[in-house]
C-alpha cells in the first residue's frame, strides 16, 4: 500500500496545482498589505526612511565641505599670486556654496554652482602653472 501511496504522489494531480496556486494567492495577498499598516511595522518603515535621510543629508554636507576645501585652498593661492578681482569671485563662489542646500539644490543652483567650480578649476590650473 506504501508504494502505491508513493506511485500516486508522483503522478499529476489538479488538486494538489490548484491549492498550490491558492497558497500562492494568499501569499500575494499577504504581501500587498503595507508594513505601515500595522503600528509595530510603521515604526520600522519610519525608521528607515530617517536612516535614509540621514545617510542622504551626510552625503550632501561632505560635497558641502570638498567644495569648501577647494575654495579655500584656491582663495589663499589667490591672495598670495592673484588679482584683486579673482580673489572676489572665489569669495563669492565660497558664499555660493555656503548657501546652498546641497540635499534639496535646485537645476538652476547645480547650474551655477557647476559653473563657477569650472571657473575655480581653471584658476587652480593658472595659478599653479605660473610657479
Amino acid at each position: 500500500m506504501a508504494d502505491r501511496n508513493t506511485e500516486h504522489m508522483a503522478q499529476y494531480n489538479p488538486k494538489n496545482i490548484e491549492e498550490t496556486l491558492k497558497r500562492m494567492e494568499k501569499a500575494d495577498e499577504l504581501k500587498g498589505i503595507h508594513r505601515s499598516n500595522t503600528n509595530i511595522m510603521s515604526f520600522f518603515d519610519d525608521n528607515d526612511k530617517e536612516h535614509e535621510l540621514q545617510k542622504q543629508q551626510s552625503a550632501a554636507e561632505v560635497k558641502k565641505d570638498e567644495y569648501l576645501k577647494s575654495v579655500e585652498l584656491l582663495k589663499t593661492l589667490i591672495q598670495e599670486k592673484g588679482i584683486n578681482e579673482d580673489l572676489k569671485r572665489v569669495i563669492a563662489v565660497g558664499l555660493l556654496i555656503e548657501t546652498t542646500d546641497f540635499l534639496n539644490i535646485s537645476p538652476d543652483r547645480k547650474k551655477m554652482l557647476k559653473k563657477n567650480m569650472i571657473w575655480c578649476n581653471l584658476q587652480y590650473e593658472k595659478y599653479t602653472n605660473e610657479n
